[in-house]
């Protein structure tokens, strides 16, 4: 990004929050915050330990399917921790960050880099690897909540949106997976390079071919990796239908599971589809409101939902930044012992290293 973009930027970024929270406003027009408010109050501390423990859980879930993705660290209980720390960082700049959710991604990279002996290249890989598989993951299970809202009271009046948002997402998804499997970067790159400026054009390209190296690996040489990593993924996204289930329980608006998992999918394929808001602010709340008042019947039901998770987020953001500056904080004694070791060879005459 130049100078002159950053204005730019700037302004949609603005843009964006201010739609967001336009869209949020106006649907919360006529809803009982004093409900709300009495309704998450009423969750007493077990309610709020339940949303974060289910949470929590599916976070590692999805941490297993990163780790599943970085070929260089062992499947360990160790290795699958430090997978997880990293990864927590990440996301907490992922979400407060306004760059469509993925100003964390660099971070983890240099985490894995400069404190664990993973190369840039096999960690932008595992990277883009996790988030492949993430949203195949996300496929299938919207593919279910789209099949569960059909037969469900309230499917006549959100199935046609949440049907023409599933065909978008799966047709950009599938793209994206079959530009990674079928090398389309190196491939056309390849028939580019017979030409002067393809030559140039090419050398450019020479990272990326090696990242897209790494992900046809991963694709069609480790099937007993790649198929667990997609089963996982579902599987983080099946035990966020579980929190959203458990919140309206202990609200006092229990649903089905099934129930759950419908609003649960819609609100990711909203997520998904406005990634460009910071943190989906007012874009995931007002798709939490009407989806959870259209199942209940309750409107501040949604509102006490929205809020119970954003409450949630806000803690697992703070807990990410506190990691991150114990690795800050790692570095600065690293980088001091490695000061205080050069002086020392330097006084004895001796050579640095």
């Amino acid at each position: 990004m130049t100078a002159g973009d950053r204005p730019v930027t700037r302004v949609l970024t603005w843009l964006y929050v201010g739609l967001g929270v336009a869209l949020l406003a106006w649907v919360v027009a006529e809803v009982d915050f004093k409900a709300a408010l009495a309704s998450i109050l009423g969750m007493g501390w077990q309610g709020l330990a339940a949303a974060f423990a289910i949470y929590f859980a599916a976070f590692y879930i999805d941490s297993l399917s990163w780790h599943l993705a970085i070929l260089r660290l062992p499947l360990t209980l160790r290795w699958s921790y430090i997978v997880w720390r990293i990864r927590m960082v990440g996301e907490a700049f992922n979400t407060v960050l306004p760059a469509g959710g993925f100003g964390g991604e660099p971070i983890k990279a240099v985490l894995l880099k400069r404190h664990h002996a993973v190369s840039y290249r096999e960690g932008i890989a595992s990277i883009i690897l996790a988030r492949t598989v993430n949203l195949i993951g996300l496929v299938i299970f919207m593919l279910i909540g789209l099949i569960l809202l059909a037969g469900h009271e309230a499917g006549g009046r959100y199935a046609s949106f949440a049907l023409g948002g599933f065909l978008f997402l799966t047709f950009g998804i599938g793209v994206l997976f079959a530009v990674q499997k079928f090398r389309a970067t190196s491939r056309t790159g390849s028939r580019l390079g017979r030409t002067r400026l393809g030559a140039r054009i090419n050398a450019a390209l020479g990272h990326i071919h090696d990242v897209e190296d790494r992900l046809h690996h991963f694709y069609a040489e480790r099937p007993w990796r790649f198929v667990p990593a997609v089963l996982l993924a579902l599987a983080n996204w099946v035990v966020g239908a579980a929190e959203t289930y458990a919140i309206l329980y202990f609200l006092g608006h229990p649903v089905t599971p099934g129930e759950a998992l419908i609003i649960e999918s819609v609100n990711q394929m909203v997520r998904a589809a406005t990634f460009f808001v910071p943190a989906n602010l007012g874009t995931q709340d007002s798709a939490l409101i009407v989806l959870a008042g259209a199942v209940t019947g309750s409107p501040e039901a949604g509102v006490a939902l929205a809020a119970v998770k954003r409450i949630r987020e806000i803690a697992f953001v703070v807990w990410g930044f506190v990691l991150g500056s114990i690795y800050s904080l790692r570095g600065l004694l690293k980088s001091a012992e490695r000061g205080n070791a050069d002086g020392d060879d330097g006084g004895n005459g001796l050579p640095s290293g």
